[in-house]
């Protein structure tokens, strides 16, 4: 997998594009990556697109470590997590269940669009 990381600063939204096959190693290169960049940001608004992702190398094992540790980095502490998903392969559904159930406010879209206006109003829950 690879990724790219991008900062919106009109919207002041953190866009990370995933594509490639997924891995523990790469996923966790992109976190790292994001929050030596971003993790100043407060809030920091995350959209995280995993659209273009075509293959899921993670164990279950393992994507639930990642979203332990998603959910628990002190950068992630009161951030806001937008997925972008595919209806036809969802790549993130443990990751975010786990990283929800850690304390980050992380929620799934299927368009950019949806995912922009929750990120950027006051909503709680996504619409």
């Amino acid at each position: 997998m690879s990724f790219r990381i991008r900062y919106d600063s009109q919207q002041r939204v953190v866009k990370v594009l995933l594509y490639g096959e997924a891995t523990y190693e790469n996923r966790m290169e992109a976190l790292h990556q994001l929050v030596a960049k971003y993790g100043h940001l407060k809030p920091l608004r995350v959209m995280a697109d995993v659209r273009r992702v075509v293959k899921m190398s993670m164990t279950l094992e393992e994507q639930q470590r990642y979203g332990v540790y998603l959910g628990q980095l002190p950068a992630m502490a009161g951030a806001r997590f937008a997925m972008l998903n595919r209806k036809e392969l969802n790549t993130t559904a443990v990751m975010r269940t786990t990283a929800r159930e850690n304390g980050l406010e992380l929620f799934s879209f299927l368009t950019e669009a949806e995912a922009m206006k929750w990120l950027t109003s006051s909503a709680e829950v996504p619409c």
